[in-house]
């Protein structure tokens, strides 16, 4: 699928393919989708929330094994998503991390997940094995899910503050972020002085034991090379008489009084090879190599003798060995192999617990600047939220206008809390329902048909969030319908000008915007229950907007769901 030649051009990701097999009633079942509005329609009951399902759990979400078709053994999801390389390269390095290498792709993603009827999962990305919460990490860059119960997020201050930050201007984006890291350093300070200040007795009983424990090591002269040195001698000295046979035997063997040693035979070979050399020029580089293992030999010879002048049986040294031997053993035991590096690491814990007073200075000037700091970056948030707060209220208030809520006003209003990681302000979606009426917190609002239209009026006036991710819409346009449900319906189309759109819904007035149709139905086979998933176009198209239309297929309907096809034409 070509995203440019379809139009879609500001489109960044298309599910282009998904496929099903063994997900509850779904024996099988694979589905083509295409850029901007799709939708998924069927009677109710029929199981038009299992594809969604099979979604979020190809994307990472909870598997369980009451998922998999009763006497299967197992369950299968597929799904292939198409974007430009460089973002299909971005989004596997920042939700893989070093396994994005492992991926070799030139047309997209595929994801597949299996589950079989004993609960056990496996995830895969182009193939290549992958823990579901990789799965889980790169779904939320493809795709963003909205359903009835994805309301209450809206009624969460987290959620709202984060919808509102999403149109913070650069400035304030990067205040934020700082604002957030030095928030944490200066409570990491705060604790740290805490912890100084309240433990004055168990610093002072620390500093003693420092420096009993550094001054054991400093009087014992401990070095690993010694320790290495010591380990020989010791050796050399408990085998004193095998060395003075072996060394002796050695010397012997390479000359002794008798004439008969090696060198003296190598120095009758080179005498003879000199006479042979005379007569025959290529005898010279054997005579040269036999003269110099000559030389060589003499010198091991002299390097022997003068070993074997000094070795000599010590028990006296001997002891003095083992005895220091055993007091830097001791040493190893008490502080770890590394006596050095101990030693090391308990100056610098001394230097600093003794030096008290000027750390805890250094950390109460730190913490004074932190605190000014946090200060001036949380005012430049608060102005950024304030230009924010009019931004995204002046947007949703035109969708709610195109939605049919003209009358309904929304306001995102700043709340002072107390200062914390995010800043010194929480946000509050209000609205109105009709002029005169009170204002209402979004959180408490609990009309659903118009909580599902303030529902996509935020996310439509989000700019930045999932950027290019494909949208899904989970029969967010309950109980609403008539000049309502057109409105919505246009507006999921607007939404599918830039993202992708996968809405199941059960209006026919959305239905009629879609440029890609899928129905879902139960049928019999076999004394078992199945859901069927086919696209239809053209006349079965129109068919099933009559069925949505009067729940029935007459003239009548067939002819409403002609007007509603030609509007779109």
């Amino acid at each position: 699928m070509d995203l440019v030649a379809s139009g879609a051009e500001d489109v960044l990701v298309v599910l282009a393919e998904l496929s099903v097999e063994n997900v509850a009633l779904i024996e099988e079942a694979t589905l083509e989708f295409e850029p901007g509005l799709n939708v998924i329609t069927g009677e109710t009951g029929a199981g038009k929330t299992l594809l969604a399902t099979a979604l979020q759990m190809l994307l990472g979400g909870r598997a369980r094994s009451e998922a998999v078709r009763s006497g299967a053994q197992r369950a299968v999801i597929e799904g292939t998503f198409l974007l430009p390389e460089d973002v299909r390269d971005r989004v596997l390095a920042e939700s893989l991390g070093d396994l994005a290498e492992e991926i070799e792709s030139d047309d997209g993603l595929t994801l597949r997940r299996t589950l079989t009827a004993e609960g056990r999962s496996r995830c895969y990305v182009c193939g290549v094995g992958v823990p579901v919460k990789v799965l889980a990490a790169l779904g939320e860059r493809l795709v963003s899910y909205h359903s009835q119960r994805e309301q209450a997020r809206l009624t969460e201050p987290a959620e709202q503050l984060a919808i509102l930050d999403d149109f913070l201007d650069e400035e304030a984006r990067h205040a934020r972020a700082e604002h957030a890291s030095l928030w944490s350093r200066v409570e990491r300070e705060k604790r740290e002085l805490e912890e100084f200040r309240s433990s004055a007795e168990a610093r002072l009983r620390e500093v003693d034991f420092l420096r009993y424990q550094i001054s054991e090591i400093e009087e014992a002269g401990y070095s690993a090379q010694e320790v290495a040195e010591l380990g020989r001698e010791r050796e050399r000295l408990r085998n004193v008489t095998e060395l003075l046979q072996s060394a002796g035997a050695a010397a012997g063997a390479l000359s002794s009084d008798e004439g008969n040693g090696a060198i003296e035979a190598v120095a009758v070979a080179v005498a003879e090879l000199e006479r042979a050399a005379r007569h025959d020029e290529s005898l010279s580089g054997i005579l040269e190599r036999l003269s110099g293992l000559s030389a060589e030999l003499e010198d091991v010879l002299y390097e022997l003798r003068g070993y074997l002048d000094e070795l000599e049986a010590d028990p006296n040294r001997l002891d003095e060995v083992e005895d220091r031997l055993a007091a830097l053993r001791d040493l190893e035991r008490k502080y770890g192999e590394d006596v050095e590096g101990y030693l090391k690491e308990a100056r610098v814990n001394l230097s600093r617990l003794e030096n008290f007073e000027e750390e805890t200075a250094g950390l109460e000037r730190r913490i004074e600047e932190g605190e000014a700091r946090l200060q001036e970056l949380a005012a430049r948030i608060s102005s950024g939220r304030e230009k924010a707060a009019r931004k995204l209220s002046e947007k949703v208030q035109e969708n709610l206008a195109d939605l049919n809520l003209a009358r309904t006003t929304f306001q995102a209003e700043l709340v002072p809390v107390e200062p914390g990681p995010s800043g010194r302000e929480r946000v509050e979606f209000v609205i109105q329902p009709n002029p005169g009426e009170p204002e209402l917190a979004v959180r408490r609002y609990a009309s659903g048909g118009e909580l599902s239209r303030i529902m996509l009026a935020i996310r439509l006036a989000q700019e930045r969030i999932e950027p290019g991710a494909t949208y899904i819409f989970d029969e967010v346009d309950a109980g609403i319908g008539g000049e309502t449900a057109t409105a919505v319906g246009a507006k999921l189309r607007e939404l599918g000008g830039r993202n992708q759109v996968l809405t199941i819904t059960h209006l026919p007035q959305i239905a009629s915007e879609a440029g890609s149709h899928v129905v879902v139905s139960k049928e019999e086979a076999g004394g078992r229950t199945l859901t069927r998933v086919v696209r239809v176009e053209g006349e079965e198209r129109r068919r099933e907007l009559a069925r949505m239309l009067s729940g029935r297929v007459d003239e009548a309907s067939l002819a409403h769901a002609s007007e509603l096809l030609v509007k779109e034409v």
